[in-house]
């Protein structure tokens, strides 16, 4: 991922959170946490998705887009639960192009979804929600990150890759990957 922005990788998540990051071929991005105003931004952004995408992020068939679905992006509980999302300047201002949420647990492990707009993939913003969360999630403590996927998508395990040292394994049934962070001591400044 090339950005002429600093390398602000697993530094203070506010910084991530304040600064406009120029990913691969220029696009400007910006992360935010999601509000319950963005729920039509939501909503456009999941309809917009393949349903083969919604698929693999939601590990099953989605083809319409259940208003449960964009509240689970919209109304949160940020003690358990953040929602990150990219945007990116569209047609009338704001547009989604990323949605990353974690979800903390009192084990050390932070569960992670992410899901990127087909037209945006491989551009690195995957990379960047997930360093950003990655960031929020050693703040609360937590020592790995977990992604369960519908196969052991080399997407998912790059991703992962770039904040720590990944291992994939099946768990009932479904393929799961933990990427251990690293500690503070050996964060970005």
């Amino acid at each position: 991922m090339t950005r002429r922005t600093p390398d602000n990788r697993l530094a203070d998540s506010g910084t991530l959170l304040a600064t406009i990051h120029h990913l691969d071929g220029g696009l400007p991005v910006r992360l935010r946490l999601t509000r319950p105003s963005d729920a039509s931004r939501v909503r456009d952004f999941l309809e917009r998705l393949s349903p083969e995408t919604r698929q693999r992020r939601f590990l099953s068939p989605m083809p319409q887009v259940p208003e449960a679905a964009v509240n689970h992006f919209t109304f949160y509980d940020p003690r358990q639960r953040l929602v990150l999302v990219a945007t990116a300047p569209g047609e009338g201002g704001e547009e989604l192009v990323g949605i990353g949420d974690v979800s903390f647990a009192d084990t050390g492990i932070a569960e992670i979804g992410l899901v990127i707009e087909e037209e945006h993939q491989s551009c690195g913003i995957g990379k960047l929600i997930a360093e950003a969360i990655a960031s929020l999630a050693l703040t609360r403590g937590a020592t790995h990150l977990k992604a369960e996927m519908l196969d052991s998508s080399p997407a998912v395990l790059k991703v992962l890759g770039s904040i720590g040292p990944t291992i994939s394994e099946v768990e009932d049934g479904r393929s799961v990957a933990y990427a251990k962070l690293p500690t503070r001591a050996s964060w970005a400044a």
